[in-house]
């Protein structure tokens, strides 16, 4: 009874973390929504919604659909660089699935079932699925830094400290350093860790660990060859091109004279708002984020909190249906998972 009182408690611990950090990002989502509800009145904000423009709203989402079309293409260039047999068809489904688990569940779980449940109605491995969701990930978050610079040094009207300014450059250096090395020298790591997986005496649960790391960096290995990362690079280009269209067209339909530029700053700026830990949807500091950046761009309060719900809204609702929709369509990427388990 001892040992299944040790086991129980170690099994408790990981999950009593992971509510707590659901717990802080409720926190903070009602943080940024007492905020962003404090800075708005709604009576100018319903007015503004009647005089919205849809019809740039269409085009937005247009403009969305592109990118995310996009986005599923980069993933199985990605997957065919580690000799996966993967299409875009077979490639769309899981993707898709994940977003909208994104959209509706905690602590992004929906990234957690494309790398470890889907890849077995894919025919690929855990390891091959987790190192593509890593390398798309570092190469976003660089390419939203990216974005961020160019945003402040381009529009000379706002007034930004040259402090952020210079970390927001320093931030996307380093991270395109970081990024670089890694994919050079992971070759090379990937074979010591191979090779002390491989050594006579070494414990099977740590051997077990060099080994899942040497398949992770041999992921990141072929997926940094010359052609597939300039392909990649170029995707993930047009990628951005077409979410940022979004944000420029609602920016358009709420009446906010604005640039592409423009929508890429608060592009920026509203989604690296959902790297803070919140609640599903990133609902709070994706508003608060959104508002800001329009405010900062010269919108009024009305305009900026009408933009802030308008182009939350078409981020989550059309991939959260587009999700359903691939579960209702292809229930077999749950069904292959389930049968293994069994």
């Amino acid at each position: 009874m001892a040992n299944l009182g040790e086991y129980v408690t170690i099994r408790r611990r990981p999950v009593s973390r992971r509510w707590i950090k659901y717990f802080i990002g409720v926190g903070v989502t009602l943080i940024c929504l007492f905020v962003f509800i404090r800075q708005v009145n709604f009576i100018d904000v319903m007015e503004a919604f009647t005089s919205f423009h849809w019809e740039y709203l269409m085009l937005g989402v247009a403009s969305l659909a592109f990118g995310y079309a996009l986005r599923i293409f980069r993933w199985s260039i990605m997957l065919k660089a580690t000799g996966a047999t993967t299409s875009f068809a077979n490639c769309s489904a899981p993707f898709l699935v994940s977003i909208a688990l994104n959209n509706i569940l905690p602590l992004r779980l929906g990234d957690v079932v494309r790398a470890l449940v889907f890849p077995t109605s894919m025919g690929i491995t855990k390891t091959t699925a987790t190192s593509s969701l890593i390398v798309e990930r570092l190469i976003d978050l660089m390419s939203l830094l990216a974005c961020f610079a160019i945003g402040l040094y381009a529009i000379q009207t706002i007034e930004i400290p040259s402090e952020l300014k210079t970390s927001v450059v320093t931030l996307a250096l380093i991270g395109s350093v970081t990024l670089s090395v890694g994919f050079l020298f992971s070759e090379a790591l990937d074979d010591l860790f191979s090779g002390i997986a491989a050594k006579p005496g070494v414990h099977s649960d740590v051997g077990r660990i060099y080994n899942t790391l040497g398949n992770l960096l041999h992921g990141f290995n072929v997926m940094s060859r010359p052609k597939v990362l300039l392909a990649m690079l170029i995707v993930s280009t047009l990628v951005w091109v077409g979410e940022a269209g979004l944000f420029y067209f609602v920016l358009l339909g709420v009446g906010v004279e604005g640039s592409p530029v423009i929508a890429l700053l608060v592009m920026a700026v509203a989604t690296l708002s959902t790297l803070i830990p919140s609640s599903p949807g990133y609902v709070g500091s994706f508003h608060l984020a959104a508002f800001t950046a329009v405010s900062l761009v010269g919108g009024t309060a009305a305009q900026a909190g009408t933009y802030a719900v308008i182009v939350h809204l078409a981020l989550w609702l059309p991939t959260t249906l587009a999700g359903a929709l691939a579960i209702w369509v292809c229930p077999e990427i749950f069904r292959a998972a389930k049968s293994q388990a069994a």
